[in-house]
């Protein structure tokens, strides 16, 4: 009888033991801020570093309730930034100086990358060792893409004779066929941190070449919030970043772990050996230019690629470098 007695006495203990944690946990959620990042594109593993944060409790330690949402194109999350419709985006640089020159009220608060992964890919049986290998090809440049926004001076740069290259628009989704059947000789619109593990994956030898390493070494992702948000809400910025930090310092310390969690999260929209090459590659990148320290931005570096994108047409006017970005917000 006195065992059954202390039995039941246990079990209230334990029940009230389970109702006050999760009491408790109710109430650190409730104690979340809710923060809103918007993605340049689908979910892919070079986004990995986000995925990290969040499943790591980078953001939760700061006190973050993070939202990573998927985008459809860096203009479009620029816009929903600016709006209030999300706090932060992560975009190319070359998208937002061109929206700060024309006049949308938002600036970079992190300096992610600081070598763009912009490059071109052929099968083995297309060389593609310097620019003028793309001459007497058949070339695909989408409409759409940053680096048809700097074409014509790369082709000038390069001393690239464009008629003789034959360039093609066709829709993203279609490129990948375009190029393993022949009928296209060399993609030169991807992203060696997304499209190049995609198609490595196919099982062929490729040739890549690298935009940056021929007169175009232009700052690549950045995170951006909106002038209002980086008055009035400075701090949260600087949590988002700290913890942000953190998912980008994990991932290049432990990149294949990195992914796994990643792929873990992400089951339909990343495959697992897709994604760890997308890291390998992402964490290159991240390891690339000056300065080192992770986000930290400098005037030089901006002022060169804004003169680039002014040089090369992209854009019209070089505005003084600190109206397109900030190193207030980066960790120390």
């Amino acid at each position: 009888m006195l065992n059954k007695r202390a039995h039941i006495v246990w079990a209230a203990i334990a029940a009230s033991i389970i109702v006050a944690t999760w009491q408790s946990a109710a109430a650190d959620d409730k104690k979340l801020e809710p923060l809103h990042l918007r993605l340049n594109w689908q979910m892919k593993g070079e986004f990995t570093p986000f995925i990290v944060a969040v499943q790591q409790g980078y953001f939760r330690d700061q006190g973050l309730d993070v939202t990573v949402a998927e985008g459809s194109s860096a203009t479009q999350a620029l816009q929903s930034v600016a709006s209030g419709q999300d706090d932060i985006a992560y975009v190319p640089s070359v998208q937002l100086i061109k929206a700060v020159n024309q006049g949308m009220p938002v600036k970079a608060v992190a300096t992610v990358a600081k070598v763009d992964s912009m490059g071109m890919v052929s099968t083995a049986k297309v060389p593609l060792s310097s620019p003028s290998d793309l001459e007497g090809r058949t070339v695909e440049i989408s409409a759409a893409s940053t680096f048809s926004q700097i074409w014509d001076a790369f082709a000038r740069k390069n001393k690239i004779d464009v008629a003789k290259v034959k360039v093609v628009r066709v829709a993203p989704g279609a490129r990948f066929n375009l190029l393993l059947s022949g009928k296209v000789d060399i993609l030169a619109d991807i992203f060696i941190t997304n499209e190049y593990p995609v198609l490595e994956s196919k099982g062929q030898k490729l040739n890549t070449l690298k935009v940056g390493d021929y007169g175009f070494p232009l700052i690549g992702y950045t995170l951006v919030a909106s002038n209002d948000v980086i008055d009035k809400k400075a701090d949260l910025v600087k949590r988002f970043n700290a913890a942000a930090a953190k998912g980008f310092q994990f991932t290049i310390d432990n990149p294949d772990k990195a992914a796994e969690i990643a792929a873990k999260a992400y089951p339909e929209q990343l495959k697992a050996d897709i994604t760890k090459g997308q890291v390998k590659e992402l964490v290159a990148f991240l390891k690339l230019g000056e300065p080192r320290q992770l986000f930290l931005g400098n005037d030089d570096l901006w002022s060169k690629t804004v003169k680039l994108l002014k040089d090369s047409g992209a854009i019209s006017q070089q505005k003084p470098v600190s109206v397109y970005y900030t190193n207030k917000f980066v960790p120390r």
